[in-house]
């Protein structure tokens, strides 16, 4: 998500002003204090959302099917690496790791409490998660389920899938799956 928002992947601090991150905290995620903060990212972490979604991978259906064609073409896999995901566990800890370090900018978390998020978020991802190509279907699809379009987000998620940017400009961290092993 980070790429997609113009973000350092990588990054800790924000590069763009901080009044739009806490508008759109308060907006989109009715977060206005750190105890609003807090346990939206213990939701998230607890995967609430994307736990939701598990009868959809459980009744076989031509949305499914769709969306699990759409996502293959897009990355460039096999759409049975595709089905073999039953989850969409991604979907929350990419928005928890995304929306800890908003909160932090916004000042609604510590340093600490940022990076305790942020391990959190790997030990559930890790526990739930195979691999980086498991990792980004499963946020790819808990995304597209929850009503997004995929076009929105295949671009670069496929670059950072492969690790390869876009061919006119360098994009920091784009290899980041290549650098950082899936721990599980």
């Amino acid at each position: 998500m980070f790429y997609y928002r113009g973000e350092k992947i990588l990054g800790i601090t924000p590069e763009s002003n901080l009044h739009e991150y806490i508008g759109g905290l308060a907006q989109q995620w009715e977060i206005t204090n750190s105890d609003e903060a807090k346990n939206t990212l213990n939701d998230l972490l607890s995967l609430q959302r994307s736990t939701e979604f598990e009868p959809f991978f459980h009744q076989p259906s031509k949305e499914l099917s769709k969306i699990q064609k759409d996502i293959s073409k897009g990355l460039g896999i096999d759409v049975n690496s595709v089905a073999l995901v039953k989850s969409a566990y991604a979907w929350d800890i990419c928005r928890a790791v995304s929306l800890a370090k908003w909160c932090y900018w916004a000042g609604y978390l510590t340093e600490k409490e940022t990076w305790e998020v942020m391990k959190a978020a790997s030990e559930v991802a890790a526990a739930k998660g195979k691999n980086w190509s498991d990792y980004t279907i499963s946020f790819l699809l808990g995304r597209t389920i929850q009503g997004f379009d995929l076009d929105e987000m295949i671009v670069e998620s496929k670059q950072i899938f492969t690790g390869k940017g876009p061919a006119l400009r360098k994009i920091e961290d784009v290899d980041i799956y290549a650098r950082y092993a899936f721990l599980n």
